[in-house]
């Protein structure tokens, strides 16, 4: 993996809102099982917008990589799978999560096809609906607005 000046800022920035965001439910006793994982969010959170990250940079790469690109769809699922959702089929996380599965295979569908206009128009749409991803996380702490979270524009 290449590193260069825009990895390194956004692993920092991530670390930092992971930090930031998780110390203070850290110093808090902790109430109940559900407080222990909504303290797990911001980090869960962090993993999932920095592979979305390397998934928007390898789709407008100059030559995608479809194999790269599963590879890091993998990658997204795991991640996602430890951010915090209801039981319920129906939470919107989960729908939100599942929109970006999808999305990022018709990223894959359209590096296959080699057409660079729909890849980049379907990395367009991954990266918005990522962005509202992070709205839907639910937070450690009572009356906290959504985590801003930077997302590739």
């Amino acid at each position: 993996m290449r590193i260069t000046l825009a990895s390194t800022a956004m692993a920092a920035v991530c670390g930092s809102l992971a930090l930031g965001v998780t110390a203070p439910a850290l110093a808090a006793a902790p109430d109940t099982g559900h407080a222990a994982v909504a303290a797990h969010a911001p980090s869960a959170l962090a993993e999932t917008v920095a592979v979305g990250h390397r998934i928007v940079r390898e789709a407008r790469s100059s030559s995608p990589d479809a194999a790269k690109l599963t590879a890091l769809q993998q990658q997204l699922e795991a991640s996602a799978r430890q951010l915090p959702s209801a039981p319920d089929p129906r939470d919107e996380l989960k729908q939100a999560l599942d929109k970006l599965i999808k999305d990022v295979t018709k990223i894959i569908d359209e590096v296959t096809k080699r057409d660079a206009a729909g890849t980049t128009a379907a990395a367009n749409t991954f990266a918005t609906d990522l962005k509202g991803v992070a709205a839907k996380v639910p937070l450690p702490q009572k009356g906290a607005g959504p985590l801003q979270v930077p997302v590739p524009l």
